[in-house]
Parts: structure tokens; C-alpha cells; sequence
């Protein structure tokens, strides 16, 4: 027993350390980049388009709408670094008496759970604390923090629809199905995906992968978010942990081949020929059913959500005439859909 408690401690405290040095890294180098931004405006890489300020994961920029200006965070939830930069952005602003709103990824049932789970100095608090916990602590203000993503009752409900309409478009190639399909994945990839483009201010790719501390803090996100989804979301989360477990174990339930007499080839049986054939479908249909509830359901939907959250709050602030800036709190994969809805590129009804 003593030996497990001594591993135990042992184990959280090498946690703790690693999650420390990684926000301490990335902490300095955010001082750095914001210092050397300051001493001359010239260190910043060009923009073709000077109405966006790109910072590590962060781009800001004004609502076409209102002209009030706007910060979007994109985060790798749970990720020592987002939580800095999350935290880090709202007190600089809030700081300067220039904050009027702070918008999350997330939504009233999902906020009072994890308020209930990881309530202030709890364990469960520390262990997966993120940067939405994060970013609401800066605001310092509970009245300034906007729940603004869709409801996870809604969002159930539309990743159904999206998954019946696949279906239906899969089962229907002469009907237009596989077209309606294609066409889907080149509309969603480039306006939620892509965006406004690079040379227009968009987050890029080498924004996330060539963030060293970003990358050295993803063990720490992989650990923890499916370590939150389980303890939140055991629905959720057990039964595709045990589907997951059933797959595995197929191919052992199964009658194995034999080595044929003559050329010493495996042949397999027809018990295996038919589970490779339904792997093999199984993968097609993860690509194309996965691929469209991702882009439609996770991006699309919620991004009209998110921008019109974010708009809403930028109204709220032309209302209040304090003239104070928002900041949005998101998964990086959404930056991009719902900066070229607030930018005017894209409708954000």
C-alpha cells in the first residue's frame, strides 16, 4: 500500500513538473514574442491583409459588423500551452480595461458540468483544468463570460441527421448521392478549413506543428482529454471504448488459413476473407461517415453558432458603449469558419 501511494505521488508530481515546465516555456516565449512585437512593429511576418494580427494561435481582428475588436484563441484543449495563451490574452486585455466579453466553447449543460466535477480547489479542478476554466478565471468577472456554443443536446441531435443524410447519400450514387457527398467535403474544406486562406490572415498549419512548447505539451492533451471525456461523459465514453474492444477481438474468434501443400503460401479461410472484407468497409465508411459528421455537424453548425455568439457579444458592447474588445476561447478548428464569418466573408446567420 505504501509503495503504491509512494508510485502514485511520484507519478502526479512528474505530471505536475512537466505540465509546469511546458506553460513556464511557453509563458517566456509568449513574453518574447510580445516584447520583440513591441520594440518594432517590422518583427512581425507580413500580412497581405494588415487588418489581422496573427500571435502564436491567436488572430485579431475588428467585426465587420460592429467594429469592435476581436480575439480568437485557438486552443489544443487541454494542452498546457492553449491554457496559457488563453489566460495570458484575456488578462492582458482585461488588464487594460479593454475587455467587455470572454465567449467559450461551450454551452450551459456542458459549463454546469464541469463547474459540478471540478469545482475551485478540487483535485479533478487541477488535474484537468483547461483553458476555458483558465480563461474564465482571468476575466476575473463572471459576468463577463458568454457560453457561446451550441447546446450538446442539439448537437446529438444534428450529428443523427448528419449521419442518416450520409447514409442515405451513400445508398443513392445515381440519385446524386456520392455528388452531394463530394460536393460537402470541397465546400466544408474550404470554407471551414480554410477559410480566408493564408495570404488573408487565416491560422495556419505552421502556426500549430511549428509551436515547439505547442508539440511538447500534447502528451499532456492526449492524456487528459480522453481522461475528462471519461469521467464526463461515461455514456459517451463506454460504449465506444467497448466497441472499440469487440473490433479487436474479431480476428482471434475467427478460423485461422493453412500453409498450402504445394507452394507453401498462407491461404486464408473464408472466415477470414469475410472479416477482411468487412474491415476493409469499415474503413471506407469511417472516412466518408466520419470526414462529413466533422465538417457539417462538428465545424459548420457550430461555427454559425459560435460567430453569431460572438457577434452578439460585440453587440452587446456598441450597446453597453464601454467600447470593450471580446475574446473567444476555441478549439483551433474552428478559427478559421468563424473568422470568415465575422470578417464578412461568410454568412454568419
Amino acid at each position: 500500500g505504501g509503495r503504491a501511494s509512494t508510485a502514485s505521488s511520484s507519478t502526479m508530481a512528474s505530471f505536475s513538473t512537466a505540465s509546469t515546465l511546458v506553460t513556464s516555456f511557453a509563458t517566456r516565449r509568449g513574453r518574447i514574442t510580445r516584447r520583440a512585437a513591441s520594440a518594432s512593429s517590422s518583427s512581425r511576418t507580413p500580412e497581405k491583409d494588415e487588418s489581422v494580427v496573427r500571435d502564436r494561435q491567436s488572430l485579431s481582428f475588428k467585426d465587420s459588423a460592429t467594429g469592435v475588436d476581436v480575439t480568437l484563441v485557438g486552443t489544443m484543449h487541454y494542452n498546457p500551452v492553449s491554457i496559457e495563451l488563453a489566460s495570458s490574452t484575456v488578462t492582458r486585455l482585461r488588464e487594460a480595461d479593454a475587455l467587455h466579453a470572454v465567449v467559450l466553447e461551450s454551452c450551459p449543460s456542458r459549463w454546469k458540468k464541469t463547474q459540478k466535477t471540478q469545482p475551485p480547489g478540487s483535485f479533478l479542478r487541477w488535474f484537468l483544468y483547461n483553458e476555458m476554466l483558465a480563461a474564465a478565471d482571468a476575466a476575473g468577472d463572471p459576468t463577463k463570460i458568454r457560453l457561446g456554443d451550441q447546446r450538446i443536446e442539439d448537437l446529438g441531435a444534428c450529428a443523427k441527421r448528419t449521419m442518416a443524410d450520409t447514409a442515405r447519400d451513400v445508398l443513392d450514387p445515381l440519385g446524386g448521392g456520392w455528388g452531394r457527398l463530394v460536393r460537402d467535403w470541397r465546400d466544408g474544406f474550404s470554407r471551414e478549413i480554410d477559410g480566408r486562406g493564408d495570404a488573408r490572415g487565416n491560422l495556419r498549419a505552421a502556426d500549430l506543428w511549428c509551436d515547439v512548447a505547442l508539440l511538447l505539451g500534447m502528451p499532456v492533451s492526449m492524456f487528459r482529454y480522453p481522461m475528462a471525456w471519461a469521467i464526463k461523459s461515461p455514456k459517451v465514453i463506454v460504449p465506444f471504448a467497448a466497441f472499440a474492444w469487440g473490433m479487436e477481438r474479431i480476428p482471434s474468434l475467427v478460423r485461422p488459413g493453412a500453409l498450402d501443400a504445394v507452394t507453401g503460401a498462407y491461404v486464408m479461410s473464408g472466415e477470414e476473407r469475410l472479416v477482411s472484407a468487412l474491415f476493409l468497409a469499415l474503413d471506407v465508411a469511417e472516412v466518408v461517415f466520419i470526414s462529413r459528421l466533422f465538417l457539417k455537424a462538428l465545424l459548420e453548425t457550430r461555427n454559425d453558432v459560435l460567430s453569431r455568439s460572438i457577434r452578439d457579444a460585440c453587440e452587446e458592447s456598441v450597446r453597453s458603449g464601454e467600447g470593450g474588445g471580446v475574446v473567444a476561447v476555441l478549439g483551433a478548428a474552428h478559427l478559421n469558419g468563424v473568422q470568415l464569418r465575422l470578417m464578412g466573408d461568410g454568412d454568419d446567420e
